[in-house]
């Protein structure tokens, strides 16, 4: 075989065996990401058990929780914001259905979260694929406001390709077993403030503030919606509810604070408390994508959690 042929074989192959392991993975429910890891390997497991505080949230409150050993009375549920508050009802559910009831539910979520409204790129890995139990399809299925068609009974591989592209991961870990607390002392705001950069901004954290601003007016149906099924759900079981809004941009949080959504909550009589309020989180911060934060101020959001919200450690 000369070159050219061989090298056209090998190509071949490669090409063959990476349509096969999308293929696989494709219809390969457990651990592609990590709401699978929570909603269909994680909650499995969790049956008859009594924990007194459950932790909802997004991405960034997993950020916060992910590395510490919390508190043996908390069961950690956070996922990202792609699932929407829809998603984070659909996982209180199935967790209340196999478990005792807690005494307190915290949701921890970025303004944005109150934005997403099941139409993001992101909405069919981490949300169609994922949450797909019969009534739950149904009950999504039946808000006739939504603009975007969701669980289409024809598989679209072009559309799970953009999604996997958008989230693929090769260094997936989900391992907890290393938690460690972070020692209050070890990051206090004197260190953080080390850090600031006044008036730093970049191109991810003006789409924030645009975002934030385009939306301030309006509240979306799935937000509106899944707010007061959480909350007459909470009431029904006589569980304290508590929404915390994590660090944000300066102007995202100022403006959010003045949002229809925002006023909505508070109408609703849900305790919402503000982890701004307690420290003013420097842009600089968010430089890496307008949302997450990381290292020593990761760990200053926690020791705030643990001072000013719960006990966490």
């Amino acid at each position: 075989m000369n070159s050219k042929k061989w090298l056209c074989s090998s190509l071949g192959i490669i090409l063959m065996m990476m349509i096969l392991i999308e293929i696989f993975y494709s219809f390969y429910p457990y651990d592609r990401h990590e709401v699978d890891n929570l909603v269909k390997t994680r909650m499995p497991k969790i049956n008859n058990e009594n924990y007194e505080i459950l932790i909802l949230g997004d991405s960034l409150a997993r950020n916060a929780f992910s590395n510490i050993k919390l508190n043996k009375n908390i069961l950690d549920l956070t996922s990202n914001a792609s699932v929407s508050l829809a998603g984070n009802y659909f996982i209180l559910k199935r967790y209340l259905l196999k478990n005792n009831k807690p005494k307190h539910i915290y949701m921890f979520f970025i303004p944005a979260q109150f934005y997403e409204n099941l139409n993001s790129k992101h909405t069919f890995l981490f949300f169609e694929t994922v949450f797909n139990k019969e009534e739950e399809i149904k009950e999504i299925k039946e808000i006739k406001e939504l603009k975007k068609i969701l669980y289409s009974n024809k598989f679209s591989y072009k559309k799970y390709t953009e999604s996997r592209l958008n989230s693929i991961n090769f260094f997936k870990h989900y391992s907890a077993d290393d938690k460690a607390g972070i020692k209050p002392e070890e990051v206090n705001e004197e260190k953080l403030n080390q850090f600031k950069r006044e008036n730093f901004i970049n191109n991810k954290i003006k789409g924030k503030i645009n975002s934030a601003r385009a939306h301030k007016d309006e509240i979306k149906i799935i937000p509106k919606i899944y707010i007061n099924k959480i909350k007459d759900m909470s009431d029904d079981m006589d569980i304290k509810l508590t929404i915390v809004i994590e660090p944000s941009p300066l102007v995202v949080n100022d403006i959010f604070k003045r949002s229809e959504i925002y006023k909505y909550i508070l109408e609703k009589d849900i305790e919402l408390l503000n982890i701004n309020d307690y420290y003013e989180f420097n842009n600089y911060f968010f430089y890496s994508d307008g949302s997450h934060i990381s290292g020593k101020v990761n760990e200053y959001y926690q020791n705030l959690i643990d001072k000013n919200i719960l006990n966490i450690y």
